[in-house]
């Protein structure tokens, strides 16, 4: 009897000892698989790192423009009504052509007639002066004063008259070029002086391109660039002229002149592109897969004694399959991971093998 209620409990503890021996095999086997894993060295091609001259083309894009110092702004010294505009924006003048047909104001016409009266009344007193003066009624200094009021009211009409009013309705050009901006429209009041055409030589007209902040630093002045219209044409060589040293409000670039050579063709307002070179001389270049990113940012894996060694570096410039980097770790001759660099971590066991060659022992 005591043995038949123990046989329950004989049964439980076989049945827990199977179990026992079964997770410590298991864990056994598991144990001596990963040792294996660890202890397989991964499989890597690798390559040289080189010092070397690298660069590529940078591309900005921008506008023609005229040069703002070489605008010349057509106005007249008095008050007028644009009759009519002649010319638009871009258009080719000559020298003497009509650009714009206006008419005195209401207020300018009377400084006109008024300026003719104050004439002709000096004119007369003059006259009465010189008379008296022969009579012996009259001083020199009668005299003077009178033919000095002739002769400022004179100048004063002739001066009107010379600025077109009352004379000529139509302003001119005063220069063979393009008329790079029309600022009043017809019917329009303009004061004094007020601007009513701007025209620039043919030849002085420039580029204007936006480029981006880090890229700046690569410009000097006369540095050359590339210049190619958006809608295609020719190619030109223009030279940088002037480096602003603010970024543009509405495109947060730096805005950066470009001169051009004469007869250039290209047309005013149209859309081009600028391309120039980003150059660095004795870097260290490495193959672009070779280039890593984690965590803690860009690296590469270099190879030391059959173990990977992770360096931080810093990407410069690319061109090709090839890639400029900096960093206090990286040499030149070093030996670099270019092939299964994702599968590594700083000190793993590796195998080389050359790129394009043969494996490495």
């Amino acid at each position: 009897m005591k043995f038949k209620k123990a046989l329950p409990w004989l049964a439980l503890l076989a049945v827990v000892a199977a179990g026992i021996h079964w997770f410590s095999l298991t864990q056994s086997q598991h144990s001596e698989a990963e040792t294996g894993k660890d202890e397989s060295p991964t499989q890597v091609e690798v390559s040289t790192i080189q010092r070397k001259t690298i660069g590529e083309t940078l591309t900005a894009y921008g506008s023609v423009i005229a040069q703002p110092s070489r605008i010349q702004v057509v106005a007249v010294s008095f008050e007028t009504c644009v009759s009519h505009i002649l010319v638009a924006p871009g258009q080719a003048v000559r020298k003497g052509d009509p650009l714009v047909e206006i008419e005195p104001s209401v207020a300018a016409q009377l400084q006109l007639h008024q300026a003719m009266n104050a004439a002709a009344a000096a004119k007369r007193a003059l006259e009465q002066t010189r008379s008296r003066f022969s009579l012996k009624l009259a001083t020199n200094q009668d005299l003077d004063a009178t033919q000095t009021a002739e002769i400022d009211t004179q100048l004063q009409l002739t001066s009107l008259q010379q600025a077109g009013l009352g004379t000529d309705n139509r302003v001119r050009s005063t220069l063979d070029g393009i008329v790079a901006k029309v600022d009043v429209q017809d019917g329009q009041i303009v004061a004094t002086g007020g601007a009513l055409v701007e025209t620039i030589a043919a030849d002085d007209i420039e580029v204007k391109l936006g480029i981006e902040t880090e890229d700046v630093s690569l410009l000097k002045e006369r540095t050359g660039i590339t210049i190619t219209p958006v809608q295609g044409g020719r190619t030109i060589q223009g030279r940088v002229r002037l480096i602003t040293h603010r970024t543009n409000n509405d495109t947060r670039l730096v805005d950066v002149y470009v001169s051009l050579p004469r007869e250039s063709g290209l047309l005013l307002d149209s859309y081009v592109s600028g391309s120039f070179q980003r150059i660095a001389e004795q870097a260290l270049v490495v193959p672009r897969a070779a280039l890593q990113s984690d965590e803690h940012g860009y690296c590469v894996f270099t190879v030391h004694d059959n173990k990977a060694v992770r360096q931080p570096v810093q990407p410069g410039i690319v061109s090709g399959g090839e890639i400029e980097v900096t960093g206090t770790g990286p040499r030149q001759g070093d030996t670099v991971v270019t092939v299964g660099s994702h599968e590594l971590s700083d000190g793993d066991e590796v195998r080389t093998q050359t790129t394009g060659g043969a494996q490495d022992q």
